[in-house]
């Protein structure tokens, strides 16, 4: 891996999140986590389903949908099919999101250090 573009792709990444809520913020960090790691073995990886999303976040419905709307506006993440069978991904240009969450895992890094506090260092020290 190419860690200087890793770190530029990473920076300009952790820029987009600047700007949206601390809530939908989080969120990102449950998708990610559910989307790779989550419960549901019969999904395909890189989805995240609304029932495993409800579960982790400990929101309803209705405030799910308006945490995910910022992060559907900022391209960072798509849902696709209809409730309660919709599925989220990481939007195309978003997928340096996998990257970062994989790294963090490797260095034991709470994801959240990095989308959540934009604490870009944590992850620099790591690479």
């Amino acid at each position: 891996m190419n860690t200087s573009v890793s770190i530029d792709a990473a920076s300009r990444f952790i820029e987009r999140l600047k700007p949206l809520p601390v809530a939908a913020r989080r969120l990102l960090c449950v998708i990610v986590k559910q989307a790779y790691h989550g419960p549901l073995l019969s999904k395909t990886l890189g989805v995240a389903t609304m029932p495993e999303v409800l579960e982790a976040c400990g929101v309803d419905v209705d405030q799910l949908y308006a945490l995910l709307d910022p992060l559907k506006q900022a391209r960072l993440i798509e849902v696709g099919g209809e409730y309660p069978f919709e599925e989220m991904r990481l939007a195309a240009d978003s997928e340096i999101a996998k990257t970062i969450a994989h790294e963090c895992e490797r260095a034991k890094i709470p994801l959240e250090d990095v989308f959540v506090e934009l604490r870009i260092e944590v992850l620099q020290a790591a690479w």
